[in-house]
């Protein structure tokens, strides 16, 4: 046990043994997933509870399982099991299906299943009494080799090989489990939640909740809640009516009615109702649209097994509809380049995260959970019952350097080009400094490609938008041969990547990552004003600090690493920013950094 886990231990069971909430806020090293694991554990096996250890991605499960198998290996658990739980469209080894999109593919996968079609179903579940004694058979041998537990890309593989169903062995699994490590969606969408404690037999009062990054999950909770679309999709939903034989115009409707609406505005509220005048046809209402868009979607994925736009819309035109008036939502029009898109954005994720208040315990832990008070208010934790706690860092102040950097910002009001060619000197003169590798985290896509071109660095590998997995792989292993990564603070390569050798030793978080004021950026200011007096920090500041500390927790990942954090925009100076930033930690604040660097890095 290192020394800063022990705290972290107690305070974890003590919150578990009564019935309370831990909001914990413990640095990047301290080893979070063990020490809360081990009292969640300790407690689950003496009182018959299930512990649910839940991520915002599935690259994180196996972390989680690891330290249960090391839990089982060393104490001898016999009676601890554990499962990693992926959603059905994840596991499914259909090759039709699994590459589906997700409409088409729950879609269809239904269909099958209903209809006695699938014989990965058949295998792993059964359709009359035959199938079910030789599932369960089958099922029966994979228990006997599963172990305390197994990663789920073993077990979908074990699956292919014996052609059943991974998701159904899955949900079989984790009913006779006392760990669940699952995603967000699994215990935060009330519509998933529900079914599936049904299917796998447990209850939210007999369950122990650890959310790993909760930093991310009011955001990633609200996007779910959150709907959209635009014109490109729609034109695509036309030609596929067509291709079935149908009339659909729907395209044009669309622009002609966003087009009327926006004029020469760039955005637009609207109300529930305008949408339907763009929709208007006296043959059907809006629910009977929903309906017949659905079977126009299960036609074309029935006749030529690809994704249906149609089925895409419907969805969406099903929630744009619906009038459950406990998530409150703002409804947008937009103009982007020779695309309308509309959108009907969630304000607040309290309607889903709030039944958190349902469960035994639940612990959530971040690097970056500041300020306590707003993931608790955000998320409707029980106050009453919820103890918000900060942890030291593992780290000596000798293995990093920070520097707030005066003179540079990326404030609104001085983006341009000269500016940006200043930034792009300093960002030069920092690399060269550096005697490794470093990583420039900048505010956003549109920044990090108006400063970039103004640099002279050798070997910059830029993170682009929308970049598959084995682009991101590749672009990390061109990174750790030399040179500087260059990506954007809040995406995938400054959260949750663990940078583990050493790559980084000098980290410049160029600017701060605010949102651009948008009607949605003021309607939630205004809701967060509403409900809690805090809009403007809840609503815009403070999600944007957390998303350059988190980027500035990248470098330094263990005992050995040493490291340079430059803080490069003279707000981190200022009180209602700097009070953001980690408490434990000594800044120093500067125009001229390199004397500091040479200094730092001769010791």
């Amino acid at each position: 046990m290192r020394k800063q886990q022990e705290p972290l231990i107690q305070d974890a069971y003590s919150a578990i043994e009564a019935k309370e909430h831990l909001l914990a806020h413990a640095p990047v090293g301290l080893g979070k997933s063990d020490a809360l694991l081990s009292p969640a554990i300790s407690y689950a096996l003496e009182h018959n509870k299930t512990v649910f250890f839940l991520t915002p991605k599935i690259s994180q499960h196996r972390i989680a399982m690891e330290v249960v198998q090391g839990l089982a290996a060393k104490y001898e658990l016999e009676n601890l099991r554990a499962v990693d739980l992926i959603g059905r469209k994840h596991a499914c080894i259909d090759p039709v299906l699994s590459d589906m999109d997700a409409e088409g593919f729950y879609q269809s996968c239904e269909r099958k299943r209903k209809n006695e079609q699938c014989p990965y179903f058949r295998n792993a579940k059964g359709y009359n009494r035959l199938d079910e004694s030789r599932a369960i058979r089958l099922f029966k041998k994979v228990e006997d080799s599963y172990g305390c537990g197994m990663h789920h890309e073993d077990l979908v593989a074990m699956g292919r090989d014996s052609e059943a169903c991974p998701y159904e062995w899955l949900t079989r699994l984790a009913s006779g489990s006392n760990v669940i490590i699952a995603d967000y969606f699994h215990m935060m969408l009330p519509y998933i939640r529900d079914i599936l404690l049904a299917k796998i037999r447990k209850k939210p009062s007999e369950s122990i909740l650890i959310v790993d990054e909760a930093h991310n999950l009011a955001k990633r909770v609200r996007d779910q809640l959150s709907v959209s679309t635009n014109s490109f999709l729609l034109s695509k939903m036309d030609k596929e009516l067509r291709a079935l034989g149908l009339k659909s115009n729907i395209t044009s409707k669309f622009n002609r009615w966003a087009k009327y609406n926006l004029s020469n505005s760039r955005e637009k509220l609207v109300m529930k109702e305008m949408f339907f005048e763009a929709l208007s046809n006296e043959q059907y209402s809006p629910q009977e649209l929903v309906d017949y868009l659905e079977s126009c979607g299960e036609a074309f994925i029935g006749t030529t097994g690809k994704k249906s736009f149609a089925l895409r819309f419907a969805r969406f035109l099903a929630a744009w509809i619906d009038s459950d008036d406990s998530v409150p939502c703002v409804r947008i029009l937009r103009r982007r380049g020779e695309n309308f898109f509309l959108s009907k954005k969630a304000l607040d994720p309290s309607s889903a995260t709030s039944r958190m208040n349902d469960v035994h315990s639940a612990i959530l832990t971040s690097g970056t959970l500041l300020p306590m008070e707003m993931h608790r208010d955000v998320l409707g934790l029980d106050a009453s019952r919820t103890k918000m706690k900060q942890y030291p860092s593992p780290f000596g102040h000798s293995s990093k350097l920070n520097i707030i950097l005066e003179g540079f910002t990326t404030r609104y009001s001085r983006r341009e080009p000269s500016e940006y060619k200043r930034i792009a000197h300093m960002l030069d003169l920092l690399i060269a400094q550096s005697p490794g590798g470093s990583a420039l985290f900048f505010p956003s896509y549109k920044v990090m490609g108006a400063i970039v071109p103004f640099m002279a660095s050798d070997s910059l590998h830029m993170q682009r938008e929308r970049m598959a997995p084995s682009e991101v792989s590749c672009l990390l292993s061109d990174f750790r041969r030399g040179g500087t990564l260059c990506c954007v603070q809040g995406g995938s390569l400054s959260e949750g990547l663990d940078y583990c050798k050493g790559e980084i030793k000098t980290a410049v978080i160029v600017g701060i990552a605010l949102e651009e004021m948008s009607l949605e950026v003021e309607a939630l200011i205004d809701h967060y004003d509403d409900k809690f007096g805090r809009g403007w920090d809840y609503g815009y500041l403070y999600p944007g600090v957390i998303k350059a500390v988190q980027s500035a927790g990248r470098a330094i990942r263990k005992d050995e690493d040493r490291a340079a954090i430059i803080y490069m925009d003279e707000r981190f100076k200022w009180k209602n920013y700097r009070s953001l930033l980690p408490k434990e930690e000594r800044f120093t604040v500067t125009a001229e950094p390199m004397q500091y660097l040479s200094e730092f890095w001769k010791g």
